[in-house]
């Protein structure tokens, strides 16, 4: 907005053609054995991803976490992480640390309304060190450049606030907000997001 070019406004121009064709699309929340959604479809989920150094002039990745409830999207961020990461791993890590601050709030509300304990949410991440970084004890010498305050990620999981699980890219729902997708992939990631495609069906297509 502040240093507006000529190829902006044709951008603005996909922005509105894309919504005027969407505006039939909804968040579709359903409770289990539904339009055949199991338990496991509609329980608290999340998912976090980075694209790892993809802004030119600052170098910095470009986080998206999202929560899903009831089969479909309930909160969700995207955008630019704070600090510049040394490694991919790093970055995802990062990004699964804040995914950790919303769970947090979510699981309280949640606490409140079933008045008891939750069982610990899945937290589906694309990167393999970056579980193992969130499951290890303590950091190796290789892991020490990562910022001492986004490491609650290894208290998250040692409390049981979520349980850290391995997904392949193609099926990593927060994908969809870390960099322009192809449309047959952005397709079938959106519509599980607004319920209209169970994740149960994702992962096994």
């Amino acid at each position: 907005m502040s240093r507006p070019t000529e190829e902006h406004p044709g951008l603005a121009h996909q922005v509105l053609m894309y919504l005027k064709g969407a505006l039939n699309n909804k968040l579709t929340f359903r409770p289990a054995g539904y339009d055949g959604f199991t338990e496991a479809d509609v329980s608290l989920l999340s998912f976090s991803d980075s694209d790892w150094a993809c802004t030119i002039d600052t170098r910095r990745s470009h986080g998206c976490h999202l929560l899903m409830f009831g089969g479909a999207a309930i909160a969700w961020r995207s955008k630019s992480q704070k600090s510049v990461m040394l490694s991919t791993a790093a970055a995802e890590y990062y990004e699964a640390s804040e995914a950790c601050r919303e769970i947090a709030f979510v699981r309280g509300i949640l606490e409140d309304f079933y008045g008891g304990a939750l069982i610990p949410t899945p937290l589906f991440i694309d990167n393999e060190a970056a579980i193992a970084m969130g499951k290890l004890p303590q950091f190796t010498e290789r892991q020490k450049h990562i910022p001492i305050r986004i490491c609650h990620l290894k208290e998250c999981a040692a409390d049981k606030l979520v349980e850290l699980r391995p997904i392949p890219t193609r099926n990593e729902l927060a994908d969809i907000g870390t960099k322009a997708l192809a449309f047959p992939c952005f397709q079938r990631l959106k519509d599980v997001l607004i319920g209209k495609v169970r994740f149960s069906i994702l992962l096994h297509s």
